[in-house]
Formats: structure tokens, sequence, C-alpha cells
């Protein structure tokens, strides 16, 4: 399976990188058309290989998992924070996904600086202080600079392999709810799938820092009978996950709480 993903991420790499070939290859001999237009295809080209990524879901095996009768109540994932400190714990990642992003995001700003700048200029606001500042830069620069600064995505084509692995590996990991149980599902290929029954929960464990609270994440401890603890990490909207788990638990003791006094009386 592992080969598998290895096939997936450098066939992506391949397809990029003819794609790129080919367009700088069009729009000979303007070198900075070639540029302009390389880089924007390497935009385009990552983004729609991230998404690609992120449609792993697994919703057909979680299907097959569930008992008859059974249905999803509620679903979540990791946040988004877990996948930065995945890129960030590994070294390879870091480099390969952390500068092309870093220069894309640079030329990013570059682009839209030089937007507003030829906006305003446009609109009669070119004597702001502001946008007389950036028009003082720009008009500057080569007349060229702005499809030139758009070539500087193109190493973002090495950050899709990586990237690729990474964000399956995020977007794979689900929590699910039931009305009996809490599913735990994680796996690309070879997956794995956990199920904490809601009956069996005596308390649900939430324990949040200022920044958690503040981008919506957090680890969520199930408590169980026997005194055995269920953890769910780095969970996207935790509040409202554990707020419908508990409702169902509840929901379970109570009705077996009354079965037993209904045993009790017969």
């Amino acid at each position: 399976m592992r080969k598998l993903l290895k096939w997936m991420r450098w066939g992506a790499f391949a397809i990029a990188l003819a794609v790129d070939s080919y367009v700088f290859y069009a729009f000979r001999p303007d070198l900075a058309r070639q540029f302009a237009c390389t880089g924007i295809a390497s935009l385009i080209l990552f983004v729609l290989f991230v998404e690609l990524a992120r449609l792993v879901r697994g919703r057909k095996r979680l299907r097959e998992f569930l008992e008859a009768g059974e249905r999803k109540v509620h679903e979540t994932g990791l946040h988004w924070v877990w996948l930065f400190k995945s890129i960030r714990a590994d070294k390879a990642a870091r480099r390969w996904i952390g500068y092309p992003v870093l220069i894309a995001f640079l030329a990013t700003l570059f682009e839209a600086a030089w937007l507003l700048w030829l906006a305003a200029s446009h609109s009669g606001l070119a004597g702001a202080p502001v946008i007389s500042q950036l028009g003082s830069v720009f008009q500057a620069l080569p007349a060229y600079a702005p499809q030139a600064a758009a070539g500087l995505y193109i190493p973002l084509i090495l950050a899709i392999p990586p990237a690729i692995s990474h964000v399956a590996n995020w977007s794979s990991q689900r929590y699910v709810i039931t009305p009996i149980r809490v599913i735990n599902q994680s796996g690309i290929f070879a997956y794995h799938m956990r199920g904490i029954l809601l009956a069996r929960v005596v308390d649900v464990e939430q324990d949040y820092s200022f920044w958690e609270q503040l981008f919506g994440y957090g680890d969520i401890v199930f408590r169980e009978t026997a005194g055995a603890s269920e953890k769910l990490e780095c969970v996207r909207n935790p509040k409202k996950f554990a707020k419908i788990a508990t409702q169902y638990s509840h929901a379970l003791n109570v009705a077996s709480a009354h079965a037993a006094t209904a045993d009790g009386d017969g």
C-alpha cells in the first residue's frame, strides 16, 4: 500500500512537471510570459492535487463498518493545526513544502501589492501616501517584474509529492458519532477503525488552552467503565463533538437504567 501511495505522489509530480514543461515551451521566446504562465500553471496544479488529496475520506469503508440500522449522526476530522504539526515534525516535508509555499506566499504579496497600486492609479488615488510609496517601488522595477514574479510559483511542483502524502493522512483521519458509539477512523489504503461504545462512557474530559479555544480544536478523552479511557487528538470543533457524544451517552445510560428498573419490578 505504501508503494501505491508512492506511485500516486510521484505520478502527480510527473504530470505536473510535464504540464509545466509544455507551458514553458509553448510561450517561447517571450521569457517573461514563459515564467508567468508556467508559475500560474504550477500554482493551479499544486492546488488541484492538494484538493484531490483532501477527498480521501474513506466514506465507503465507514458504511461497511456500520452495523445494520446504525447511522452516522455527526462527523468531523483533524484540525488543520495537526497538518502543520505533522509537516513541521517531518524534516524533509518541512524543506520541500515549507520553502516553496513561503516563496509562493511572498510572490502573492508582491502581486497583490502591484494590483493594488495599479487599481489605485486608475482610480485617481495615486497621490495617497501608501500608494505613492508603492508607485515609487514599482516604477523603479522593470516592466516585466510582475510577470517574472509569477514564476516564483514554479517551486510549488516540488511540494506536490510530500503535500499529497501529508494532506491525505490528515484528511483520512475521521471521527464519527453514531447513536451507539464513537468511531475513530484512520488510514489511506491500509486503514484502522476503532469504536468507543457510548453505553460504557461515564465521563467526557475536555481541557483546552487559550489558543485551542481561539482556533477551535482540542483533545477529547472518553472515560469508560473499569477505568479505561480513549483519547481523540486535535479534534476540529471539539466542544460540539463532545456535546453530541455526551447526549447520546446519557440517553443510552438512562435507557439502560429504565430497563434495569423494569426488570427489577417484573
